[in-house]
């Protein structure tokens, strides 16, 4: 049998609208600079060891509030708590940079109100309702 050759065919608005649910670049988080990951390097007063060699290095809110740590990253100063590096001792390199600030909230459109949108009790819901209203009173 060709069963295998055979294929549904497709809505043409389900392209569109899988390019409208893709994230724009304008929703997207930009990544730590350099000078944050950097400034981060040089200045982690936190430091927890990870095992096998790895450590992950963080700024504390008191380090992060000093002016000449905010200083040197200017505008990204606020997401100074939110970087944390994990430095590879063993290899002396960098291993990972974790941004644990959370992503910019996106715009969502509530959709036209409808017909469909409004509940109806029907007549056997109304008579079990009102029973139960009126054992309840007594």
């Amino acid at each position: 049998m060709a069963y295998s050759t055979y294929r549904r065919p497709r809505a043409a608005s389900a392209g569109a609208a899988a390019k409208r649910a893709r994230p724009t670049a304008s929703r997207l988080r930009p990544p730590p600079s350099s000078a944050l990951i950097d400034t981060v390097l040089e200045f982690a007063d936190l430091r927890d060891d990870m095992g096998g060699g790895r450590v992950l290095l963080r700024l504390s809110p008191a380090r992060s509030a000093e002016p000449r740590v905010r200083k040197l990253v200017g505008a990204e100063a606020a997401r100074l708590g939110d970087v944390a590096v994990i430095w590879d001792e063993r290899e002396d390199c960098l291993f990972r940079v974790l941004d644990g600030a959370p992503p910019p909230l996106a715009v969502v459109e509530r959709p036209a109100p409808s017909e469909d949108d409004h509940f109806v009790l029907t007549p056997a819901a109304l008579e079990y309702i009102a029973q139960s209203q009126s054992r309840g009173r007594r």
